[in-house]
């Protein structure tokens, strides 16, 4: 009997998460002593501020129309409610691009956010979403503990190891025409152009990694594997060249193969002689324990010492949003029902105006056959030179011909 195997190949993923049952169930359910109260709050029904009629819109089409109301202030969102509900929603680049523009849909990460979102992802086999979300952290000065620096690296790391160039995209700006360009006469060139790798996705992790990686603080030698990492990705060979010579002792084999394999990937002119040093290190480097159990160790051992304060901490911003989400949904409802009320009488009035309308002739009939009554009509007396003579004859009538002297 024959049989027919499938091979399906998906991404690495880890089937365990770094924190504790505690830390899930808070992140997705929210913290304890609300659960069982009314006051538990799993999603945030933006409807009754942006959607009132009820029509089709998704979770993000939501926050954008949020954002551009003018009380959009007097609504607060919590980040780890609503990047709950994008990723049960949405997928998670959707979620990435809603939190890379803040000031777009008005959802600021914070570290608890930050910390759920890298561990869901690393967890999933997302490795490129962790990395961007770490890079988020770190360019917002949000890492700032050694767990939040451990679930960064361990991230940056996880994109590194299997890296693959971005596609460029494919979508680009149509030429402008002759009537919509704007001749102005100048007498210096003060906007430069901007080298357009700089803005290359690349190029952003690859900075974010050496950012990271040149901080001060614990965790020094895998920061500085991920910062020659972010070197190479970032497309800066001179400087990977130099930071390769200069801490030769400290990089694990693990992370040379990585940055020959990025290389090699970005094919970027001038790569054989920093592909010639890497190798050389490769060879020289006494480092035979693997950085990946090694981060992964680091991340384990600070989520038991700084989840607790975590913890704690985001319980207490439960707290006070909790509080000021009723508050606003309260006064959303006050203002709601003055309106309505308002609308109402207006209708009323208008329905009121409309029957008067109507009902004007019957009301004003005495008042019309009053004026026709007293309304005189004149005729003239002579029509094209000929005199005109009367219809009829009354008995006070006296001929022109015959006058009272007669």
């Amino acid at each position: 009997m024959l049989r027919s195997r499938i091979s399906c190949a998906f991404p690495p993923r880890r089937w365990m998460s770094y924190f504790s049952a505690e830390f899930n169930k808070m992140a997705n359910e929210g913290p304890a002593k609300f659960t069982a109260t009314s006051n538990s709050i799993t999603n945030i029904d933006l409807d009754l501020f942006v959607n009132p009629d009820n029509k089709p819109m998704d979770l993000v089409e939501r926050l954008a129309k949020l954002r551009k109301q003018k009380q959009c202030t007097l609504v607060p969102l919590l980040p780890g409610i609503v990047i709950k509900q994008l990723l049960d929603s949405t997928n998670p680049q959707e979620a990435i691009s809603v939190l890379r523009n803040p000031t777009q849909y008005g959802l600021f990460i914070d570290q608890f956010s930050g910390c759920f979102l890298m561990d869901f992802l690393l967890q999933h086999g997302n490795a490129v979403e962790a990395a961007q979300v770490a890079a988020l952290l770190v360019e917002r000065g949000l890492c700032n503990n050694e767990l939040i620096e451990a679930l960064a690296l361990q991230s940056f790391y996880a994109y590194a190891k299997d890296f693959k160039p971005f596609e460029p995209s494919q979508d680009k700006q149509p030429d402008p025409k002759v009537s919509d360009v704007e001749k102005v006469r100048v007498k210096f060139i003060r906007n430069y152009p901007k080298d357009a790798s700089e803005n290359t996705e690349e190029y952003k992790l690859g900075r974010s990694m050496v950012k990271i990686g040149s901080g001060e603080g614990s965790l020094k030698e895998p920061k500085q594997n991920i910062a020659l990492l972010g070197y190479v990705i970032s497309g800066q060979l001179a400087e990977a060249a130099s930071f390769l010579a200069k801490h030769n002792q400290v990089f694990d084999k693990e992370t040379l193969i990585a940055a020959q394999g990025a290389v090699e990937s970005l094919k970027l002119e001038g790569s054989d002689d920093l592909l010639k040093s890497l190798q050389e290190s490769l060879e020289k480097s006494p480092k035979s324990n693997a950085i990946q159990g090694q981060l992964e160790s680091i991340v384990k051992s600070s989520a038991v010492k700084f989840e607790p304060k975590l913890l704690a901490d985001y319980g207490e911003a439960y707290q006070q949003w909790a509080q000021k989400f009723e508050e606003a949904v309260k006064n959303q409802l006050e203002a709601q029902s003055l309106e309505e009320r308002r609308d109402h009488i207006q209708k009323t009035l208008s329905d009121l105006e409309a029957k008067r309308q109507n009902l004007w002739f019957f009301e004003n009939k005495d008042d019309i056959d009053i004026q026709i009554y007293k309304k005189k009509v004149y005729y003239p007396k002579r029509w094209f030179g000929k005199k005109k003579n009367p219809k009829a004859v009354d008995t006070f009538y006296v001929p022109p011909n015959i006058s009272h002297n007669t």
